[in-house]
Order: structure tokens, then sequence, then C-alpha cells
């Protein structure tokens, strides 16, 4: 005989339509406060003081989002007796309404009366204990109005031991005149004295320092900022926690130790080989077969050598390398040991023209001329044009993380310039520019400097100003589908007598076109002004292809600007942050000075005079005093560095 079932204690409410409620409920504003507010009437009217109370608030919600001064909350609300703070630099964090209505329901939520208590309080854990026909949900109200607080709140001082700063608060803080006349009079006309308790305070740190050794009244704000700057840490992708919090970083973290030379002065030696602990690193993996902190079937040790090999071969045939052309000449499975294994070859210079390549040990671009073309040169399209349709029609996709080269053991021709298509990678260096044939003619009259400089490496400034007009004109109009150059333009850069164009001749005198409607590059030594006079003419008639229809008569660099290259950027473009580096390795948190480039959007900057190099500061002098300025150049060679001076 079949046994029958026990009925369900419950019934099962398993794809049951929830009920449906109307919206048509009150509208409420709310504040978010950084503050712990207790149900209590009391709590909730501490709270409304120290927003200034109810009038404040109720002013606040109700001001249009672009115009409303925001609701101010004072931490600090206890008054004096006469009304003044007890804190010298009482001030507020503002509150503002949310920019985009910030929409939610308030829903009131019924259990059986002990519920919650049984469960300790613990909200989810009460609903969860509770059959769905025994509670009830009902929405009583929709917030469509919010203030919040995202602003720092900062030291604020007490002035109850520091009587100068109290006598300051009680005249100028009370706005009375009368107390402001009496705090100035009452100041010695020579006090010799003036910072009396200075030189009796306690510095023994183990000792407390009294608030009256210090008679200067605080400063009125310690942060100078209101909202906290975004540092976008990332945490060690290899870190993990364990079960008691501490974190921990997995054996397949392995540092790179990359050899970094943080001056360009002459006195600084470049690495002549990797450093000790990867030194050390290596040959323990040589005798076990293992590399330290991988494991042995990941066989990290065996395509370390491998890409070692690659690496040998491609340094003997270039001393010094970009690292995103290098990953097209390395197979993908050896990509894990890439960075590794430059470390073992080579070192990085982290200023000066030759900044983010890899150069192999032993090998100083300093030295000679020769390495005057492995000089790298930054270029980026400007924002307008990126977001034209047309960018979009003819700018490349970036180059993929992994790609194969489509030259054998060489630079994957995508990367260079030719004058016909625009590069997969705007960092260049000069001998991915000589195929296009105006560079290749600045180039081949170049004379290096008997020295090379921080900022422009072997070539005279005016050799890579030439460089990079042509490079940035060339780029815009390629950006906007333009092939046709005003040969014009072009034969005006490569003649170029200045790099900076505030220093040309500014002749009024006017130049007629031949027959054909031409007009001839002058030359150049002889008739500076006819030349300056042509490029402002073609200025204004050569470059039709602007986004803004011809209203930048004088915009050279069409829509590109040349520069230094942007850290966060490298990191991307080189498939993410060397792992190997300890903080402060690279700048300790400093921006990385100029490398060369001091091109704007333009075609000028703005002069810093220290940062300025010898020719700008020429040209300075130059716009004042011309003949002074030909005396200086002659007379002087250029800077001489501080490590130079005996």
């Amino acid at each position: 005989m079949d046994t029958p079932k026990e009925k369900s204690a419950s019934p099962d409410y398993t794809g049951v339509p929830a009920k449906e409620y109307t919206l048509d409920i009150p509208r409420i504003p709310s504040i978010e406060l950084p503050l712990k507010v207790s149900a209590s009437q009391q709590s909730v009217q501490r709270a409304v003081s120290m927003c200034g109370g109810i009038d404040n608030v109720k002013k606040a919600l109700n001001t249009h989002r672009d115009t409303s001064d925001g609701l101010e909350l004072y931490l600090n609300g206890e008054k004096e007796e006469d009304g003044s703070s007890k804190f010298f630099n009482e001030h507020p964090i503002t509150g503002r309404l949310v920019p985009e209505r910030d929409e939610s329901i308030v829903m009131k939520l019924s259990l059986p009366k002990g519920t919650l208590e049984a469960c300790g309080g613990d909200i989810q854990k009460a609903i969860s204990s509770v059959p769905p026909h025994r509670t009830k949900i009902v929405p009583v109200g929709i917030i469509n109005n919010t203030i919040r607080f995202r602003e720092m709140s900062d030291f604020q001082v007490r002035l109850d031991n520091v009587p100068s700063a109290r006598e300051f608060n009680e005249s100028f803080g009370t706005l009375d005149w009368a107390h402001f006349k009496n705090y100035v009079e009452s100041i010695p006309d020579q006090d010799s004295r003036p910072f009396e308790n200075i030189s009796r305070m306690i510095v023994d740190r183990a000792s407390d320092i009294p608030g009256t050794d210090f008679q200067l009244p605080p400063p009125p704000k310690f942060s100078m900022v209101n909202i906290p700057f975004v540092y976008k840490y990332k945490g060690n992708p290899y870190a993990t926690k364990t079960s008691t919090g501490e974190s921990t970083v997995k054996g397949t973290y392995l540092k790179n130790y990359q050899q970094l030379v943080h001056s360009f002065g002459r006195g600084t030696k470049v690495p002549v080989a990797a450093d000790p602990s990867l030194q050390k690193d290596y040959e323990k993996a040589k005798e076990t077969g293992v590399y330290p902190g991988s494991n042995k079937d990941s066989k990290f040790f065996e395509k370390l050598e491998e890409c070692l090999q690659i690496l040998g071969r491609l340094f003997e045939k270039r001393r010094i390398w970009v690292k995103r052309h290098i990953d097209g000449l390395v197979p993908q499975e050896l990509h894990a040991t890439l960075k590794i294994a430059l470390s073992l070859v080579s070192y990085r210079f982290t200023k000066g023209p030759w900044r983010n390549t890899y150069i192999k040990f032993g090998i100083d671009p300093r030295d000679s001329p020769e390495y005057a073309k492995f000089q790298t040169e930054y270029f980026k399209i400007e924002s307008r044009l990126q977001k034209s349709p047309l960018a979009a029609k003819y700018m490349p996709d970036p180059p993929p993380k992994f790609y194969q080269s489509d030259v054998p053991d060489g630079i994957d021709s995508r990367f260079r310039f030719n004058g016909k298509q625009i590069p997969w990678y705007l960092m260049l260096q000069i001998d991915l520019l000589t195929d296009e044939p105006n560079i290749a003619e600045v180039c081949s009259k170049a004379e290096y400097l008997d020295e090379p400089t921080e900022l422009t490496g072997w070539f005279h400034e005016l050799d890579l100003t030439k460089i990079r007009r042509v490079v940035k004109y060339e780029l815009g109009c390629l950006v906007q589908g333009n092939s046709e150059f005003s040969e014009y333009k072009l034969k005006f850069f490569k003649n170029m007598l200045y790099s900076k164009e505030s220093m040309m001749s500014k002749s009024n005198e006017a130049q007629a076109p031949d027959a054909d409607g031409d007009i001839e590059m002058a030359d150049a030594d002889e008739h500076p002004d006819q030349a300056t006079r042509m490029a402002r003419n073609d200025d204004k008639g050569a470059n039709n292809n602007d986004d803004d229809g011809g209203d930048n008569e004088d915009d050279d660099d069409n829509g590109v600007e040349a520069g230094e290259l942007d850290d966060t950027i490298l990191e991307q473009e080189e498939g993410g942050e060397d792992d190997g580096l300890e903080p402060g390795d690279e700048s300790d948190g400093e921006p990385m000075e100029n490398q060369g480039s001091d091109v704007t959007s333009s075609g000028s900057s703005a002069f810093d005079i220290k940062s300025a190099s010898f020719d700008q500061i020429i040209g300075q002098v130059s716009q004042r005093d011309p003949d002074l300025a030909a005396r200086l150049r002659k007379d002087l060679g250029g800077f001489v560095f501080e490590p130079e001076l005996s």
C-alpha cells in the first residue's frame, strides 16, 4: 500500500507573478550625509543644525542643479558663548545635487513581530527566514532629488592653547573694524621678538609639545583641493589574499630588474651588464634548469633561452630598438619571457632623445652621431581630427598585441612613414622617417652637433623642427584623406631659417606671383624675408583640407602635435606595466623631463626660462636686441652644464 505524501507546510509560490503597485506616490528629496544619524529626533535635529538649519536644507534642495551653491555641512557645530567657533579655520564640506536624475523607490517591508530580533538584526536573514505570504512590501515614496557629499573633510585647529590665534580670530574673524584696529595697535611697530616662542619649542618627539609654544596662526586650510586626487593605483595582478587577509604574491611573479639610466650628463656611465640580482637568477636557472619563481612544467627557462637567441640576432643587426617593433619578431609563445630577456641584454634611458628605447649593453648613443638615426620622435593626431568621420576612414587600426613582422628580422613596414601611409605607431625613430623624400633630403644635409644634448640629441634644433613640420603636415593631410601635398609648404619647411616662427623677419613687402601664378622659393641665405612671405601666402591658400574651412590660416601643424610620449600610453603600447620595476624606479613620482619636442599644436610654445634651450634664449634676446643676440651667438657656443664645470 502506498504511503500518502506529506502535505506541504506552505504553498508553492514558484511562478506566481508579483503584485502590481501604482507609482502614484509622493516624491521626496533626500540628503546622503557622511554622518551616523540615528532615528532619534535629537540626532536628526543635530544633523540638520550642522547643515545650517532646515531653511538652508530646503533652499539647497529646491535650487536648480546648475545654479545651486550646494549645502554646507559644518562638522564642528559647537560654538562659544559669544557665537564664535572653537576652531580657528572652521570651514564646511559642500554637498551638491546629483547631476543627473537619480530616482529610487522607498519600500516599506513588514515582517512578523519579533523576526528581526530573532535573526540578530540581520535584515537579509530575517527576510529569508519568513515565507513569502507572511511578508508585505509596499512602495511608499520616490526619491527624486538627492544631495551627496563627495568632498574631503580637512584638518581643523582648536584655539584653546594658541593665544595669538585666538586674538587673530576674535579680531579679523569678527569682521568688526574696531576689533581690527585694536588688534593691529597691539602689535609693536618694531617687534624684536616676532618668533619668541619658536626658539623654545620642544623638539623631542617622545614628549608632548604644548600648544602654547607655537604662537603663529595655523593655516586656514590644509588641503588645497576639495576632491581627492584619483591616483589610479592598480593592485598587483599576481597578488592574492589568504583567509587571514594577508596579501601574498604568486610564484609566477618574476622581477625583470630592468637597468635604467636617469641622467643624460656625460659623467653618467651606461650599464655593460644586467643587474646582479637578475644575473644571479639567470645563473641559478642554468644550473637547475628552472628559472627562480617559475615552475618546471611551464618551461619558462627554455622559452627564455630561445627568446635570448632571437634578441641576440636582433641587437647585432640593430643596436637600439623600440619594444613595439620587437614584438612582431618574437613568437607569441615567447612573449611571457620578453621583458626579462630584454633586461638581460639591454638598458633604457628615462630621459633624452633615446628615451623609451632598449639599448644594447655597453652601447652609449652619446658617443657617436651614427646613433642619431635611432632617436625617437613622437607624434599624435589632435582630438578634433580623431573625432572626424574622415579620420575613422583613413587612420589604420593599431597593431594587434601579437603580430608577425612582414620583414624577416626587421621592423614591419607598417611602422615606417613614407608620406603615403599613416604608420601603425606614431613613436618613430629617425631612420623610420627617411623613406619620405623630403625628410631624407633634410637628414642628408643635417650637420651633427659636436656633443649631443638632452633635448635634440645629435641634431641641431632647426633640423629637427624641419623634420617635425614635414611629418605633422603630411600626417594631417593623410588623416583627412588628402595625399596631394602642397609643394610650397614642403619647400618652405625644408628651407626654414629658424626653429621658431616668432624669430622670423616680418617684412610687409609684397611679392607678386610669376606668370604661372607660382611663387618661387628664394635663396634662404640671401632673402630670408622673401622665404617667410612665401610661407605666409601659402598658409592662406594651400591648406584647403582643414576641418575648419580654412579659418585657421597659420595652422602649419595641420592638426598633428609633436611631443613627448606619455608614460601611460607607452605602458599600453608595450602591453602593460614593467612588472619588475621597484617603486620609484622611473622618477619617484615626478614627471619625466621633456625629451626634445617643444612644439605645440600651433607650431610654437610658451617660453620657459627653466627649460629653454640655448637657441630659444637667443631667440628671445633677438626679438629685443638683434645685435646683442648675434654677438652672443657668435661668442657663446651654448650652455655649459654643471658637471662639466671645473
